[in-house]
C-alpha cells in the first residue's frame, strides 16, 4: 500500500519563498517588511505568514519587534566570524564520519558534486550569471558534510550558521577570483576524500572555511563602504 503524499503547508511554502528571497538579497539588510504587501504578493493570510516569519527569526534571518515591525537582519563582521567558527567546529566533527561504511553512498554524492562544481566559471565572461546556481551547490555540498553525522541538532545549528556568509556573497561584491580560489580549495577536499586521508581532509576543510570567512569579511566591508 502506498503511503499518503505529504504536501507542504501554506506556512512551509511561504517560509521557503521568503527565505530564498532573503538569501538572494531581494530585501536589503535592515529593511522593514510590509506584511500587508507580502500578504497581497503571496496571496496568503496573516496567520501562515507570521508562522513563516517566526521560523525565519529562529534562523536569524529576520528580527521581529512587537509594535515596531519585522526587519531583515543585519550582519556584522563579528557575526560572520562567529558563524564561520561554528561551521569549522561542526564540519570538523561531522567529517570524521566520512569513511564510515554507512556513509559511502553520501560520500559518492559529495565527490560527484565536487566534480560538477569544477565545470563552473571556465572563463570570466558572464560568470555572475552562474553564481546563484553555483552557490546553491556549494550550500548543498557543505550540507552533505553535516549529513555525515546523521544528527538533526547539528544540522539545525549548521543551517543557521551557514546563511550569513551566503547572504554577504550574494550581496554583489563576490569576485571572479574568489570563485577560482573556492574551486581550488574544494579540489583539496576532494583529493583528501579520494585518498581516504582523514587528517588531510580535516586540514583542507578547515583551510577552506577560514579562507571563505576572510573573503566574506572583506566583501562585507566593501558593501558597507558603498552604503
Amino acid at each position: 500500500m502506498l503511503s499518503p503524499i505529504e504536501l507542504p503547508s501554506v506556512s512551509d511554502v511561504i517560509y521557503r519563498e521568503l527565505k530564498q528571497r532573503i538569501l538572494n538579497r531581494e530585501f536589503s539588510p535592515g529593511q522593514k517588511l510590509n506584511l500587508n504587501q507580502l500578504e497581497a504578493q503571496l496571496d496568503v493570510s496573516r496567520t501562515p505568514l507570521k508562522s513563516a516569519l517566526a521560523r525565519l527569526q529562529i534562523e536569524g534571518l529576520v528580527e521581529i519587534h512587537p509594535r515596531r515591525g519585522t526587519y531583515i537582519s543585519e550582519f556584522s563582521k563579528q557575526d560572520i566570524v562567529e558563524c564561520f567558527e561554528l561551521r569549522i567546529a561542526l564540519e570538523a566533527q561531522t567529517l570524521r564520519y566520512a569513511f564510515a561504511d554507512d556513509n559511502q553512498a553520501l560520500l559518492a554524492q559529495i565527490l560527484r558534486l565536487l566534480d560538477e562544481m569544477e565545470s563552473y566559471f571556465p572563463e570570466e565572461a558572464n560568470w555572475l550569471e552562474q553564481l546563484p546556481d553555483y552557490m546553491e551547490r556549494d550550500r548543498l555540498l557543505h550540507r552533505h558534510f553535516i549529513e555525515l553525522a546523521h544528527n538533526s541538532h547539528i544540522m539545525q545549528a549548521y543551517e543557521r550558521a551557514n546563511v550569513q556568509g551566503y547572504i554577504v556573497i550574494m550581496g554583489g561584491k563576490f569576485r571572479y577570483a574568489d570563485t577560482r580560489k573556492t574551486q581550488a580549495e574544494h579540489r583539496e577536499i576532494a583529493n583528501a576524500l579520494q585518498a581516504r586521508d582523514l587528517p588531510q581532509l580535516l586540514t583542507a576543510a578547515r583551510n577552506h572555511l577560514e579562507q571563505a570567512c576572510e573573503r566574506a569579511v572583506h566583501r562585507l566591508a566593501e558593501q558597507e563602504a558603498d552604503e
